[in-house]
């Protein structure tokens, strides 16, 4: 019965201590946290020094405009909406030129917007 006690005093404080280190209002878009980029890109040297391309890029804030201009175009990969912010992604093919090769992937943009 103590050992159970004391377990459920550890659960708690575990629970506990991770809940508050747990950033609130962060959205997850396609599945990485707004403010974190995705280093799944091509790997290679430039000038030498390895370097990891990102294909998933961290969210950047831009005007309900620029959001309505990218989608009037056509060019929204990705859209989602939650509460009064409107979250999009845009998807380019990049040319990245490494030392010696170069590698074609896809970049993805990703975007918030206030609604007016």
């Amino acid at each position: 019965m103590r050992k159970a006690r004391q377990w459920t005093g550890m659960l708690a404080l575990c629970l506990a201590t991770g809940c508050a280190t747990c950033q609130t209002g962060s959205v997850a878009f396609l599945g990485i946290p707004e403010n974190e980029s995705s280093n799944r890109g091509p790997v290679g040297l430039i000038n030498g020094l390895p370097c990891q391309i990102k294909d998933v890029s961290a969210v950047r804030e831009t005007t309900y405009q620029e959001y309505q201009t990218a989608k009037q175009s056509g060019r929204l990969f990705a859209e989602e909406i939650h509460g009064d912010t409107v979250y999009y992604a845009i998807k380019q093919q990049r040319d990245v030129h490494f030392d010696n090769a170069s590698a074609l992937f896809d970049e993805i943009e990703r975007f918030k917007a206030k609604k007016p």
